[in-house]
């Protein structure tokens, strides 16, 4: 390993993330990722196995039918798969006072990422539900009470009423504190992206492209069990279902950006699939300013480096729009280098192959995910 990597890889080691709906996707990029790196940003990446990343579970309900309630969740109340007008694909609506959880085969490793996004239904006729999500040691919530457990949680309520709103967090049945001053009724009849990030004790919690919560010492290993979500017991009861799609938990336990960048510099090419887009467009969500970052950075750090971007769709749609499409995104990761780094436009070349170089099975939702990735090769 020559200096110039050494230095890049050692600067990176420090750094500890389905596609899914994007908030105000017209934000300037570079403020955005000019935020996440004052914050410190740390978000836990996919584990690297052969240059791809591990997705331990994805689901955005698209192979469930309406009126279902699906196959890979349990619950121990009520729920089923519906359309919302206002946004694109299938979500899960979950009744009052019913937990949620996805079906795991094993514990959540001690660094994971866990992502959705809510759907904050509202409207001035029904009252909106309590809703919380979190940690918690409980595998099976049909024979057994989460609300007597070890668990962290983070409490959504009220998120309609400027005077009313509440965002808080705690162990147990206890709040330990709240963040209510983050603008929750700007999101009302709005879909709000959730990331969790879970590096040992710690979590930290990231609403649409806002470090909420960052706790060093909050978790302990039976939390690891299992994730829930819950539209939570209030008097009178919330008549507004809690709303929920595009989710995706994926294990971090190699440094993916390090490796990435190791890859493409030792290898002369990587993959990704941590550059996320929103649906069926080129317009890059403020999750992927991380790893971006990390991407920009070897570049400007190695004035010789060349490379070329080629973007990689599932096979939803024609193979002319994925084809089109999968080179916009190329051109689009391009841009944003060029914008927000000192790098000549004339170090990057771009193409797209759209689905026609799939890594996996496209008739998962698994594999679309995977399938779904942007290719770095060193020139």
């Amino acid at each position: 390993m020559n200096k110039m990597l050494l230095a890049i890889t050692c600067l990176l080691l420090h750094c500890p993330q389905v596609e899914a709906q994007s908030i105000d996707p017209k934000r300037k990029a570079g403020q955005a990722a000019e935020s996440r790196v004052d914050q410190g940003i740390n978000k836990g990446l996919d584990k690297v196995e052969e240059s791809s990343n591990t997705i331990i579970f994805f689901d955005d309900f698209s192979k469930d039918a309406i009126g279902d309630f699906p196959a890979q969740w349990n619950t121990n109340g009520s729920g089923a798969i519906v359309t919302i007008d206002e946004l694109e694909g299938k979500w899960l609506s979950v009744a009052h006072n019913s937990v949620i959880n996805p079906i795991l085969n094993k514990d959540l490793p001690e660094n994971t990422t866990i992502e959705f996004d809510l759907f904050l239904k509202a409207n001035e006729q029904q009252s909106t539900p309590f809703i919380q999500f979190g940690l918690t040691p409980v595998r099976d919530i049909l024979k057994e009470n989460v609300f007597y457990s070890n668990r962290f949680f983070i409490n959504l309520h009220r998120y309609s009423e400027r005077d009313g709103q509440t965002l808080e967090y705690g162990l147990k049945n206890d709040v330990i504190g709240n963040k209510n001053d983050f603008p929750l009724t700007r999101y009302a009849n709005k879909a709000l992206h959730v990331a969790m990030t879970l590096n040992k004790t710690r979590i930290r919690l990231y609403l649409d492209d806002s470090k909420i919560i960052d706790l060093p010492r909050a978790l302990t290993t039976d939390m690891f069990h299992n994730f829930f979500l819950n539209n939570n017991y209030v008097t009178p009861a919330s008549e507004i279902p809690l709303l929920i799609s595009n989710v995706r938990i994926a294990s971090s336990e190699v440094d993916a950006r390090s490796l990435l960048i190791k890859q493409l510099m030792e290898e002369g090419k990587t993959v990704t699939n941590d550059i996320l887009f929103d649906v069926n467009s080129d317009v890059i969500k403020p999750t992927s300013f991380g790893i971006m970052k990390d991407i920009g950075d070897a570049l400007a750090a190695n004035p010789s480096l060349k490379i070329k971007i080629i973007g990689h769709t599932d096979n939803d749609g024609s193979d002319a729009d994925n084809l089109k499409l999968s080179q916009k995104r190329a051109g689009s990761v391009k841009l944003y280098l060029t914008e927000n780094f000192p790098i000549a436009g004339s170090r990057i070349q771009t193409d797209g192959k759209g689905a026609s170089s799939p890594v996996a099975s496209n008739n998962t939702v698994e594999g679309k995910a995977r399938n779904r990735r942007v290719e770095f090769i060193k020139l």
